[in-house]
């Protein structure tokens, strides 16, 4: 570890270095084949690297696998969906801009703790509704209300701009909608990478993306390219529904360890 210590100037036990070399894998896995699931990252990181770090270091990994995810998917894209709710997520972002602005690395973590369970709280409810449409064999209406439209938008701007963590408020919305599998991963897919290409001139200018962040960068960037190509395969063979299970209770767990 002596090597990565002196390459990047940070000075990690053993246990966060794994994290972070290997994080990326949950990044492409998220991006290609589990919306939402990408929050375990998000805490992972969060307690391996000094919080406010780990946004900035996050976000260019992000972009790297919204690349892989919107070059498979992008012809499944509801476009109507996605242009809808961009307006909304544009003024949440810059509400997560200003919390940012003004919170230490010390008050950083229990937010993004605190930001965490709340998702989860979302995503929780998503698989009641989804189970609920299984048992009774019934779709959900391919439409929401303007309310929904604007309340879902403004979260989710909020939470990926102040902790890169909107995925399960997303997954909410376009579960609502009654998108199918490959529309809702293109959706995602493209909401975000707009979402994180939006938010870079705004790290830089908050100090979250630096020299020392991008050499991190680079030490993550295999193993999101190995995380994508898994999900290319998970998505087509292995049950999305169990995989959640698994991951959102490892997130959980880890957003309880960050706020106390």
């Amino acid at each position: 570890m002596d090597f990565l210590a002196s390459f990047t100037g940070l000075d990690l036990p053993t246990w966060a270095w794994i994290v972070v070399l290997t994080s990326g894998a949950g990044v492409g896995i998220a991006k290609t084949a589990v919306p939402g699931s990408g929050i375990l990252v998000v805490v992972l990181m969060a307690m391996a690297l000094p919080s406010r770090m780990s946004v900035g270091v996050l976000l260019p990994m992000l972009i790297f696998g919204d690349i892989f995810a919107v070059g498979k998917y992008w012809k499944h894209t509801d476009r109507r969906q996605l242009f809808t709710l961009l307006p909304f997520a544009f003024l949440g972002l810059g509400a997560g801009y200003l919390i940012l602005r003004h919170v230490t690395n010390e008050q950083l973590k229990p937010i993004i703790g605190a930001v965490v369970l709340l998702m989860l709280g979302v995503h929780q409810i998503s698989r009641i509704v989804k189970n609920k449409r299984i048992a009774s064999g019934k779709s959900l209406p391919s439409r929401t209300s303007p309310f929904l439209t604007v309340l879902f938008g403004f979260f989710a701007g909020m939470g990926t701009g102040m902790a890169n963590s909107s995925g399960p408020v997303m997954s909410l919305y376009l579960l609502i909608v009654g998108l199918p599998k490959l529309p809702f991963i293109a959706t995602t897919a493209w909401f975000f990478f707009t979402m994180n290409l939006l938010k870079v001139p705004l790290f830089i200018n908050l100090g979250l993306i630096n020299v020392q962040s991008l050499k991190v960068n680079l030490l993550a960037l295999p193993s999101i390219a190995a995380g994508a190509i898994l999900g290319y395969w998970v998505v087509r063979r292995i049950s999305q529904e169990r995989f959640n299970q698994i991951v959102l209770a490892l997130a959980f767990v880890a957003a309880l360890r960050l706020m106390f």
